[in-house]
């Protein structure tokens, strides 16, 4: 995104060019490869924890052929997802390879053993749709370097990647809300909880104080040294 910007504003183009091409095809290679990584974790997701699974999808009621639920808005009180776009058997396949497997519901999960559904379900859709999102705009930067080279060249694409720049960093920060939301109320599943692993162990707050400062500092001076190196690029 920062190279795209660079060629758009027409500071050190051939440097920039180069660049692009080389992140940009990395990054659409992984873009590309991500849906079969997140098979996979689908699957296992789905045998160790499947009230993350169900969470996840707002799955409340075990079912054959689970449909996979597309956006919508969970209903916990009356267990039932609205406005969604559902696609029949898709999860069921997702979760175990057979488009007519059952797959646990909220309905056979304890009360107690539930994660929050509904920040649950919101996460893993927008980290769902950000990667799509990459997915797509890979699948075009593919047609361009291999069919429509002229594309190469246009304001359009580039600016395409300039706006996707913080989708990456969007999925990350929704996957990890999934991560770690959709495992309560554990902290290690059927373990150990998490209101349980709760050290009482006093001044423990003055360290998370201090680890916070470390990393906004951090987080300055990265960037500091990235404007600067931007604004040595541009020169």
């Amino acid at each position: 995104g920062i190279h795209a910007l660079m060629i758009l504003r027409g500071s050190n183009i051939e440097f920039h060019k180069k660049a692009f091409k080389i992140a940009a095809i990395f990054g659409t290679v992984a873009a590309c490869i991500q849906p079969l990584s997140g098979d996979i974790s689908a699957k296992d997701v789905a045998q160790r924890q499947p009230a993350k699974l169900a969470a996840m999808e707002a799955h409340f009621h075990t079912e054959k052929g689970a449909p996979l639920i597309i956006g919508g808005i969970p209903d916990t009180l009356n267990k039932k997802v609205d406005y969604a776009i559902k696609i029949p058997g898709l999860l069921s396949f997702m979760a175990t390879g057979d488009f007519n497997k059952e797959v646990t519901g909220l309905d056979k999960i304890p009360k107690k053993d539930q994660p929050p559904i509904a920040i649950t379900h919101y996460a893993f859709q927008i980290m769902v749709g950000m990667g799509m999102l990459m997915v797509g705009l890979a699948i075009l930067y593919f047609i361009a370097l291999f069919s429509k080279k002229k594309w190469l060249d246009k304001r359009w694409l580039l600016k395409l990647f300039v706006i996707a720049t913080p989708l990456g960093f969007i999925a990350l920060e929704a996957g990890w809300t999934v991560t770690e939301v959709g495992r309560q109320p554990w902290i290690i599943h059927g373990v150990l909880r998490t209101a349980d692993a709760v050290t009482p162990m006093p001044g423990i707050a003055y360290s998370f104080y201090l680890f916070t400062a470390v990393y906004i500092s951090l987080a300055f001076f990265v960037s500091v040294l990235l404007y600067r190196q931007i604004k040595y690029l541009r020169s």
